[in-house]
């Protein structure tokens, strides 16, 4: 008589099988506000502008970075002008899930207020136009190696206390911290 079940081959191979329709299932279930998803799109922003602030050393271009409700977009300056960046594969445009915001607060206002003086005897820099001044970049990547100090904020659309912050400092350093961690450096609780 022979008896009667399956192998382990056979048991393995559906085992496979749900793990693979589980990775596929499980993300989509996710929601798009959720700490992983803010902390991933946090640390890939904070990646970038690393990226970024090498290429502006290496390149000796001034780069920037122009901040949306829910996205980004590089920017060089080119001829005079900021330009959408469209020759690197890694710095384009992103867009983020409308269930995460971003907020973008800069640093020391010293850095705005010689970025205007900048402007007004730079007469290549003066704009006739508003419209024009809008396309300036709100972070600043000089090809010297200093960035404008800012915190970019991710956070949750729905929940406003669920939030990883991007801490840029005018020397290049860029670290990513969370909400709990944030609380505890500013001494709210």
């Amino acid at each position: 008589m022979k008896n009667a079940g399956f192998t382990l081959l056979e048991i393995m191979l559906v085992m496979v099988l749900l793990g693979i329709a589980t990775a596929v299932v499980l993300p989509t279930l996710e929601p798009g506000d959720s700490s992983a998803r803010l902390k991933t799109d946090a640390e890939r922003f904070a990646a970038l502008v690393k990226t970024g602030h090498e290429e502006s050393l290496i390149k000796g271009k001034d780069l920037g970075v122009k901040f949306t409700r829910n996205g980004y977009q590089f920017m060089e300056r080119d001829e005079g002008k900021w330009q959408p960046l469209q020759q690197d594969r890694m710095l384009t445009e992103k867009e983020l899930p409308e269930a995460i915001t971003l907020d973008f607060k800069p640093g020391e206002l010293v850095w705005q207020a010689a970025l205007d003086a900048e402007q007004q005897d730079d007469s290549s820099a003066l704009f006739d136009d508003e419209e024009e001044s809008k396309k300036n970049p709100d972070l600043y990547i000089w090809s010297s190696g200093e960035i404008t100090p800012a915190e970019v904020r991710f956070q949750s659309s729905s929940d406003a206390r669920r939030f990883f912050s991007v801490m840029i400092r005018e020397t290049g350093e860029v670290k990513v911290v969370n909400a709990d961690d944030y609380d505890k450096k500013s001494g709210r609780s």
